[in-house]
């Protein structure tokens, strides 16, 4: 069993040499996944100077880990929205969800990015007869207000989407998408270093201030002055920043890959190669690979364990959904360091002159590829950035400071409430 993502059998870390700290650049940007590379892409198309530092290997945090899918969902329901916040915000902000969705398919064109993008749409299904009903509320209300296309599916329509018999019904969404997350990181990276962006890996930045010409930025290569910065950390988020570490929560998404399982078994189970969630809170999904040989599957989310144990546990689970799998082999096992905020909304916004864009709160590729383009915007047109989740209020707790021990708790929690079944 392998403890490096899947994704990186076809897409390594890139292996780069940092070049030599320049004295002064007019961005300076803390994070090298989708958010802070495709903020440096339009930064430099801008023509604007940027260096990008990474306390690891370039892109190896959550963009080059996480599940591929692509969506425009929030942990708040466009129900849940309406109730609480009133249509007319509820619709703005699931508008910018589909925005941030379109925000990854502009992207793969604008750069020809072979990263296995396709709209094969997503199933997403229900457990109980009241996860049923729910599921049908929400989506019509969805597409009643905001024209998104569904299909509802029975007891009896839903083995033509899934061969599982653990579930009552769904609703497959046809628009949605998967990407291989790893490629899609690639070639950002190749894009950005063909537009000069200078990449710094294996290079924390251990402190950051604001100065009356911009801000210095002290890192392990030495120091230099930015005329911006941007923190883009996301779940790896340090002390670099305490007020923003005090905002986030960071917790563990784990996932694995079965060995590679004959065709026609995949096709019996999966034969529409969707990508697949439940209707829980703390959501089990489940994919294809993109080439379509293997399953893939992300659960226990901000449980504490090693991969190794973590991808046992994980192949249990797959084995309650899929039976036929009893016999399962898992090749990779691995894990993502994401973040929530305590409203479970994305944030974006400037803190002491430094611009952040953090707490995607499980949607990190649609919105780390939306707001990369939103910080740049900031930066480059200040004022004239619309976003529903721009500089809003952004809460913490008394007493916390960036200690998430209270996570695998709370997700034992909504297990409970909802009535969540694991395998034995």
């Amino acid at each position: 069993m392998k403890t490096d993502p899947y994704w990186w059998e076809a897409a390594p870390r890139p292996d780069l040499a940092a070049p030599d700290l320049p004295a002064r650049v007019d961005v300076a940007i803390v994070g090298s996944g989708y958010t802070g590379l495709i903020a440096a892409l339009k930064l430099a198309e801008a023509g604007r100077s940027v260096a990008v530092f990474d306390s690891d290997a370039i892109g190896a945090g959550a963009s080059s880990r996480n599940a591929g899918f692509v969506g425009r969902t929030l942990k708040y329901s466009f129900g849940d929205l309406v109730k609480s916040k009133g249509l007319p915000h509820a619709v703005a902000t699931y508008r910018e969800m589909q925005a941030a969705f379109q925000a990854v398919a502009d992207t793969v064109a604008e750069y020809a990015i072979d990263c296995a993008f396709c709209a094969h749409g997503r199933l997403v299904v229900a457990e109980t007869a009241g996860q049923f009903e729910d599921l049908k509320r929400e989506y019509e209300l969805r597409h009643r207000h905001l024209g998104s296309p569904f299909e509802i599916l029975d007891l009896a329509a839903l083995p033509r989407e899934i061969g599982s018999p653990r579930y009552r019904g769904g609703v497959v969404l046809p628009d949605l998408a998967s990407i291989h997350p790893g490629l899609y990181h690639q070639g950002l990276v190749k894009a950005a270093i063909a537009r000069g962006v200078a990449l710094y890996p294996f290079t924390r930045v251990g402190a950051l201030s604001r100065e009356s010409s911009g801000f210095s930025v002290v890192t392990e290569r030495g120091p230099l002055l930015a005329g911006h910065a941007i923190l883009a950390t996301n779940g790896y988020t340090d002390g670099l920043l305490p007020w923003l570490q005090r905002r986030l929560i960071p917790f563990d998404a784990w996932q694995m890959a079965t060995e590679a399982l004959p065709a026609g078994l995949i096709d019996r189970l999966l034969p529409n190669d969707r990508t697949y969630i439940d209707s829980y809170m703390n959501i089990d999904a489940i994919r294809r690979s993109p080439d379509g040989s293997r399953i893939l599957y992300c659960g226990k989310t901000g449980e504490r364990s090693d991969q190794v144990t973590m991808g046992k546990r994980l192949a249990g689970e797959l084995r309650a959904v899929f039976p036929e799998l009893k016999d399962i082999g898992v090749s990779h096992s691995w894990t993502g360091r994401c973040a929530a905020t305590f409203d479970l909304l994305p944030h974006l916004g400037t803190h002491q002159g430094i611009h952040y864009a953090v707490g995607y709160c499980f949607a990190g590729l649609p919105m780390g590829s939306h707001f990369g383009r939103l910080l740049a915007q900031r930066i480059l047109r200040p004022g004239s950035v619309s976003s529903v989740f721009a500089d809003r209020p952004f809460k913490t707790v008394p007493f916390y400071r960036g200690n998430n021990w209270f996570v695998p708790w709370m997700m034992r929690y909504y297990d409970l409430k909802e009535g969540k079944r694991h395998a034995a």
